[in-house]
């Protein structure tokens, strides 16, 4: 627990498990606010009063929510154009947050467009005016384990990561990938699941199947160990030390932890995590948060800029519905 201790140095116990409300009203910039991380943090955004920008190459023109007190506009900017990304940054936002992904369409271009895009905002925004807070987004593949590697640095991963979900997660997986149109990788998931239940289960009907289960976890293990389906992850990593040993303008890397769910309930609680290779957030790798709770942190970080410099990650409620 010393990680969470070393936070407690700097943040008040509130700050850390409850959301706060602001006096000052912010203009803050979001780019890619259409992803589900990125959609989380308008809402809590306009949910504090605060104006909004989303960036990115076709933004909303508008948002609707029923807890909007803020004001939202949408700007268009190609993140691959920096001169073009750096002039919408220097628009005297207080704070920015890049919620920034590459198009899932093909895993083959993943790896390029992601680590090209993250290498463009940097550039952007230190050729910027912009000097208040940055916040970026990443991915749970850059946290660190027991024994001091990171998550995307474990054996079998990410089949070995996979094979430790609680069935729970598993099924959250397989309905969100089939409610983004994702059909395959939904069916995936779904034989994933039946596999890793039948090898482990026991019974006639079991036995009798489990020769098949295992073929197909086989399959499985090759497909989630392959460079193209983690690059998502990989190319996060590299945002990651993109970042790192950079002091000319602030900014901070925020690793969602190793369970990820939108669509859940916003409770306003949540642990914060600082990650390092000498200090890592072994709880997180282990955990999880709602998206709607991880934008409360977020929205606590644009607001208090505490975390400058730093790799962080939380946690938070979940299992508190469907999912």
């Amino acid at each position: 627990m010393k990680n969470f201790s070393s936070i407690l140095l700097s943040l008040s116990r509130k700050s850390c498990f409850t959301a706060m409300a602001t006096p000052k009203k912010l203009k803050v910039a979001v780019l890619g606010p259409s992803g589900q991380c990125g959609q989380c943090v308008v809402n809590e955004l306009l949910s504090r009063n605060h104006d909004v920008v989303g960036l990115s190459r076709n933004p909303p023109k508008t948002w609707t929510s029923t807890t909007n007190t803020g004001s939202y506009t949408a700007e268009s900017v190609d993140v691959f154009d920096d001169s073009s990304l750096a002039r919408a940054f220097s628009k005297g936002y207080d704070a920015i947050v890049c919620s920034y992904a590459p198009p899932l369409g093909d895993f083959s271009k993943l790896y390029q467009l992601g680590v090209e895009g993250h290498a463009k905002i940097k550039t952007a925004l230190l050729a910027s005016d912009h000097k208040g807070p940055f916040v970026v987004i990443g991915g749970a593949g850059s946290l660190h384990c027991a024994d001091r590697r990171q998550l995307v640095d474990q054996p079998d991963f990410a089949f070995g990561w996979w094979y430790t979900w609680p069935s729970q997660h598993v099924e959250y997986m397989r309905v969100r990938a089939s409610d983004h149109g994702a059909t395959f990788f939904s069916r995936f998931i779904g034989g994933f699941a039946w596999a890793r239940q039948t090898v482990e289960k026991t019974g006639l009907l079991s036995t009798v199947l489990r020769p098949f289960a295992r073929l197909y976890l086989r399959w499985a293990k090759k497909f989630l160990t392959s460079n193209e389906t983690i690059s998502l992850i990989t190319q996060s990593r590299i945002a990651l030390r993109l970042w790192q040993g950079v002091t000319e303008k602030p900014w901070t890397f925020l690793s969602p932890p190793g369970q990820l769910r939108d669509k859940g309930v916003r409770t306003g609680q949540y642990r914060v995590y600082v990650d390092t290779a000498e200090d890592p957030a072994v709880e997180a790798t282990e955990r999880g948060i709602y998206n709607e709770d991880m934008a409360v942190a977020i929205v606590d970080e644009v607001e208090k800029n505490q975390l400058n410099w730093k790799h962080w990650t939380c946690t938070g409620p979940i299992d508190l519905g469907r999912w």
